[in-house]
């Protein structure tokens, strides 16, 4: 009898305990450091500071770098570029103490990292644009610089990104582009096959802040996710939100397609860190 009355409490806690075990993991989630990849294209995790310390502002090559406070500590997560050399790198960090303290620098190393050479042939007006497409293409840039320097103090409420469509990964990050046999800037972004007409979800939770046809990209939408934490989906068919909007995970932000520089159909997907493209695959499940 006593057996059966425990076995009964048992289960009758079990509930609770899913519930509790279930929030823990969403919350370790939610929080969870993309892998420390010091290389061109991946980010480099720097711990900054202990768990009991305050925040601080850090910057790299002069733009403002993502913090975060985990039970070890803080870290900051620099987005190293392509085109970043490598060797040793330096994080400058001003404390949020008070009273205020003085700035400080730490390092870091960069590794080097080779990518695979990827041939492709396209339109030959995206090769040799007209004097109309240059200066069209001159005023788009303007554009795309404000959006990639966004930056927003609010941090993101996820670092974990859900993949906006579901399809084959066609070509990933960091492939050494040749276009009809000549070498133009690596792929900074994560290509996934999919028809024209598929909808494209918000990798993680957001607001929108640019939408734009552009020559080489199409119609795009910029997310950002707070403190330079920014996703781009690119190629769209069809574009249905508007700058401003605050979109959930998963809401939907338009379609798949075929516009800009393409060879067909696709999701163009890229993340930016600090302003630089990195592996959309490193914060990836």
């Amino acid at each position: 009898m006593k057996r059966l009355r425990w076995v009964s409490s048992v289960l009758s806690i079990l509930p609770t305990v899913v519930t509790v075990l279930a929030v823990s993991a969403q919350a370790h989630a939610q929080s969870a450091l993309p892998r420390h990849t010091p290389y061109p294209g991946g980010v480099a995790v720097v711990k900054i500071g202990e768990a009991d310390a305050p925040s601080s502002e850090v910057m790299f090559d002069g733009k403002r770098v993502l913090t975060l406070h985990q039970s070890g500590g803080w870290f900051a997560l620099v987005g190293l570029a392509l085109d970043t050399q490598p060797g040793k790198k330096i994080l400058n960090i001003k404390t949020g103490e008070s009273p205020p303290k003085p700035a400080y620098d730490t390092a870091f190393d960069v590794k080097p990292k080779a990518y695979p050479v990827q041939h492709l042939k396209i339109s030959s007006r995206f090769m040799q644009p007209t004097a109309d497409d240059l200066k069209r293409i001159e005023r788009e840039q303007m554009v795309i610089d404000r959006a990639k320097k966004h930056w927003s103090d609010e941090a993101p409420s996820n670092l974990v990104l859900d993949l906006p469509a579901h399809g084959r990964l066609s070509a990933r990050f960091g492939l050494r582009r040749v276009l009809n046999g000549e070498e133009r800037s690596p792929h900074a972004g994560l290509d996934v096959a999919v028809g024209t007409g598929t909808p494209l979800r918000a990798a993680a939770r957001g607001r929108v802040i640019n939408t734009a046809d552009y020559f080489y990209s199409g119609k795009t939408v910029f997310v950002d996710h707070g403190q330079g934490f920014i996703t781009l989906y690119i190629h769209m068919s069809r574009i249905d939100v508007t700058e401003g909007d605050s979109v959930e995970r998963g809401a939907v932000l338009g379609l798949s397609g075929a516009t800009g520089r393409v060879t067909g159909p696709h999701l163009h997907w890229a993340v930016l860190l600090n302003g630089a493209y990195v592996d959309p695959e490193l914060f990836l499940k």
